[in-house]
């Protein structure tokens, strides 16, 4: 086991909270993505030993980054949702770029492909299915309470969602979970010590992480423009399910203006050092 990996889990974990940034993106930027997909598909492998082995310190930094952050993010969730919410949204307008290239860069080819006509279609279908989902069914951003066995299985299955993040660079799992409207119900349950909350999302996490994982690999292994596109279309409609208001006081204004602005650059710098 190569302990040094778990100060590179703590700053994936770190981000790991933050709606807009994803936890793969700094994977790669510290050097452990291609080993982090190689060793959990040695999970369901023979070297499976080696895969636990690699996984283990930058699990354990994961978690340590996330508890240490998790506080922070949620006390200006609480006390200023609309800055907070711009910064968010920053983050995911500097990762687009990124994406975007991602999605006609393939192995082999010095040039970059352009998307065609049926990707630009993928992209307005996730589009407006994401923002239909948002206005049709408008998750709840409250914090659930009495959770009976649907709630258990929603949860779960919004684990399993987020768990894309680790996986597949650009994509966050604090989005996917805001997106669901489960973000806050998961990150009071860590704050909270809900220990059956924290099992059933974890639960999903890690049944995702190795199943998704696969499926993740073979769409782009085969379908790698019409997944990078199906993916700007998410991230394009989480913007408006960001968008929580438009600033009451001016204070906010600004404050929400910047924000936006520090979110996006901070975003599409890391993705351009990780294009480097």
């Amino acid at each position: 086991m190569n302990w040094k990996n778990i100060w590179k889990g703590i700053a994936m974990g770190m981000v790991e909270t933050v709606p807009g940034v994803s936890s793969s993106t700094i994977a790669m930027l510290v050097g452990i993505y291609e080993n982090i997909i190689g060793s959990i598909s040695d999970l369901t492998s023979k070297h499976f030993r080696r895969g636990v082995l690699y996984l283990i310190p930058v699990g354990i930094g994961i978690v340590i980054g996330f508890l240490l952050s998790i506080q922070l993010v949620q006390f200006f969730l609480d006390n200023y949702p609309v800055p907070t919410h711009f910064l968010f949204i920053g983050l995911v307008i500097g990762m687009l770029p990124f994406i975007w290239f991602s999605g006609m860069r393939h192995a082999g080819n010095a040039r970059n492909i352009p998307y065609q006509g049926k990707h630009y279609a993928l992209m307005v279908l996730f589009f407006i299915f994401l923002v239909m989902i948002n206005v049709v069914f408008a998750p709840d951003e409250t914090i659930m309470t009495d959770l009976v066995f649907t709630d258990y299985l929603f949860l779960f299955f919004a684990g399993w969602l987020a768990s894309t993040a680790l996986v597949l660079p650009g994509i966050s799992g604090a989005l996917i979970l805001m997106i669901l409207g489960a973000f806050y119900t998961a990150t009071n349950a860590i704050t909270a010590l809900q220990i059956d909350i924290i099992a059933v999302v974890g639960l999903g996490v890690v049944i995702g992480v190795l199943i998704t994982g696969k499926l993740v690999r073979f769409l782009l292994q085969h379908y790698r423009q019409s997944t990078y596109a199906g993916i700007v279309g998410l991230l394009a409609g989480s913007i408006i399910v960001l968008f929580i208001g438009i600033p009451e006081t001016i204070g906010q204004m600004v404050a929400s203006v910047l924000l936006l602005i520090i979110g996006f650059l901070f975003s599409y710098l890391i993705s351009q050092r990780q294009k480097m």
